[in-house]
């Protein structure tokens, strides 16, 4: 239909572009891409022509969006008339601005007729005008602000039918503030895949030494299914020996590598403070807990609703809400969330504002280190295992750990908010707590009566042996009455 000199240059294009196409590098070992690429194909359709889609792929920083957007580029950009891989749009954006990524996407797109643009609304323009026209692949690596979507992606019709827009983001909130509904969530390796993975990352081969045996085991379940960390410490150990991997296994275990660290962080980072002080409280304190429990907790120490801010979190990828409505979240964000709380605070356990391994809390308790940078107290004894020649596995009760104080050391910590003990038993009653308490649980109270010099005007959540009560609001002395009243009750109970 046309002039055979025309088809015939269409023909050459066309091949030209096949053949010229260089796949893109999608990792030194890429191992278990298998079931995600073929979950994501099925979200895109391909066989669909007559419409364009968008799909969103999410998850934690390190898990592998990446990666698999590159395997899925790969894989299908011979389909389409033209195609774009943009990557790093978050940083890219910071560093050049949108106009910057505008330009880019033009110039992949179109090549030698590709337009200068000078300003956001005229590469929308552009971008609108030049893509309509032809059927393209457009992938968004790492977009984490809306803005960079309206820019450069804005709506489906902005594109050809038969066009595949993909992005990858550790926000699944901006991909429902974008109206995509066709979402993945990474979910990182199982645990042969982690295996091979860093066998391959340390060892450049599947056959090891069986002396490796423990360490590789041991590595993996540090890793816990990252890619991210899987590949640094498979670049860091590779051709070292057993004894090696040990000292750096028990670095790791003690502080966060620092790529992996700068790496997790930039979700923290995007956070506002309020967001990032709740995130510090669940990696620090709260890991576990049920959703409803946690928001009361959080709404008695903030003094305002926290589902949203538990939310937002979820939606940054930094926590998920289990089957159960549990909070969880990775081990290594955890470990992230740790380190920051201890570099914002002093090497001192005592000048910490959170506080939560267990030495840590009894240090500061029997030697009376407490300060009024203090905010929470989440003491939880782990299961100890009984010393001499009985049966390791059998581990000795975590109540029956003492806490040998003379009861002052609340006495300094005049910012304590939420104080949670958990287990273990304590010599005597504290002599004096805080009147800043919002929330106060203690499994094992020691005593029969609150200190006398105890104003609980602010206490919203009171949980005793077996018991949780919400206070109402009632005037100091009211409470005071009504506090010792139910303490007796408990411990009648009890």
């Amino acid at each position: 239909h046309g002039y055979e000199h025309e088809f015939i240059k269409k023909i050459v294009e066309d091949v030209s572009r096949k053949i010229g196409r260089v796949p893109l590098p999608v990792a030194d070992y890429p191992v278990g891409l298998e079931f995600p690429v073929s979950k994501v194909i099925s979200l895109l359709e391909m066989d669909s022509t007559d419409r364009v889609h968008m799909v969103g792929i999410h998850g934690i920083g390190g898990i592998g969006k990446t990666t698999l957007a590159l395997a899925l580029y790969n894989l299908i950009a011979d389909n389409f008339e033209a195609v774009c891989f943009l990557e790093n749009v978050r940083e890219n954006s910071q560093k050049h601005g949108l106009v910057h990524l505008q330009n880019n996407l033009l110039g992949k797109i179109l090549g030698k007729e590709g337009v200068q643009i000078i300003g956001v609304n005229e590469g929308i323009s552009q971008i609108q005008r030049r893509l309509s026209q032809i059927k393209v692949l457009l992938v968004l690596d790492d977009v984490d602000e809306h803005e960079q979507l309206t820019a450069i992606a804005g709506k489906p019709d902005w594109f050809h039918p038969g066009s595949r827009i993909i992005i990858t983001t550790r926000d699944k909130h901006l991909l429902t503030l974008h109206d995509i509904e066709r979402t993945y969530e990474v979910q990182g390796l199982n645990k042969e895949g982690s295996l091979e993975l860093l066998q391959w990352k340390a060892f450049k081969t599947d056959i090891v030494n069986p002396r490796y045996k423990n360490v590789l085991t041991r590595a993996v379940t540090y890793a816990s299914r990252l890619p991210l960390a899987l590949e640094v410490i498979g670049s860091h150990l590779c051709g070292k020996k057993v004894e090696e991997w040990e000292s750096a296994l028990n670095k790791f275990e003690r502080h966060l590598d620092d790529k992996i660290h700068e790496i997790l962080q930039v979700s923290f980072d995007a956070l506002g403070k309020e967001e990032q002080s709740v995130f510090l409280d669940i990696a620090c304190c709260f890991k576990g807990y049920e959703l409803e429990e946690l928001a009361y907790i959080l709404q008695a120490h903030y003094g305002s609703c926290m589902k949203y801010h538990i939310g937002m979190l979820v939606e940054k990828s930094l926590i998920k809400i289990d089957h159960l409505f549990r909070i969880t979240l990775h081990d290594l964000i955890e470990d992230m969330g740790k380190d920051i709380c201890r570099e914002k605070s002093s090497k001192v356990p005592g000048k910490h504002s959170r506080l939560w391994f267990y030495k840590d809390i009894v240090k500061v308790l029997e030697d009376n280190q407490g300060t009024s940078a203090i905010e929470i107290i989440h003491l939880e004894f782990p299961l100890f295992r009984k010393e001499g020649g009985e049966d390791p596995s059998k581990k000795e009760k975590n109540d029956d750990v003492e806490v040998k104080w003379d009861g002052t050391a609340f006495k300094e910590m005049k910012n304590l908010k939420t104080l949670i003990i958990k287990n273990g038993r304590f010599s005597r009653g504290p002599k004096y707590l805080p009147n800043s308490l919002r929330v106060l649980e203690w499994r094992r109270y020691p005593s029969r009566y609150f200190p006398s010099n105890f104003n609980p005007e602010k206490l919203s959540i009171l949980k005793l042996p077996d018991y949780l009560y919400m206070l109402p609001k009632l005037d100091s002395l009211s409470k005071v009455s009504v506090l010792n009243s139910f303490l007796g009750f408990c411990m009648f109970a009890n």
